[in-house]
């Protein structure tokens, strides 16, 4: 597997998840882009569809997160944006929430009562165990 410090994880559903991984760009909303900060150029990133429960991936951070790279993606509603690239063949792992909490991450809920992550970054020693779970390695 190759060498990466950090992952990060962030958040889509089933009505953006397309166009995310179209147009190569995870976002959020603009509020967000402090927490976001700590993406760097190389790190691992994941998608987590919140509707499926399903993490999608494996992805490498092309920039910092910042305020619309791309103005059009989501008609405009998540201006705190990270591009990204697919690094290896597009998988999908089910049981996210679980997986993300055996492995360490911090769970909170949306209003829903979804769970999610509660922090965007985690540790190379978290990554590592959410990325156990993926099949294709990264190069």
């Amino acid at each position: 597997m190759a060498r990466f410090e950090r992952g990060f994880i962030m958040l889509c559903d089933d009505s953006i998840e397309e166009e995310c991984l179209e147009r190569s760009l995870f976002g959020d909303k603009a509020r967000k882009l402090q927490s976001l900060d700590e993406i760097r150029v190389g790190d691992v990133g994941l998608l987590l569809n919140i509707n499926q429960d399903e993490l999608i991936g494996i992805f490498r951070a092309c920039s910092k997160a910042q305020l619309h790279i791309e103005p059009s993606a989501w008609k405009g509603r998540f201006a705190a944006q990270v591009r990204v690239e697919l690094v290896s063949k597009l998988q999908r792992i089910k049981d996210a929430a679980y997986i993300l909490n055996t492995a360490g991450v911090p769970m909170g809920q949306l209003s829903s009562g979804m769970p999610v992550p509660q922090y965007p970054v985690y540790e190379r020693d978290v990554t590592e165990k959410i990325m156990a779970h993926f099949k294709e390695p990264i190069e």
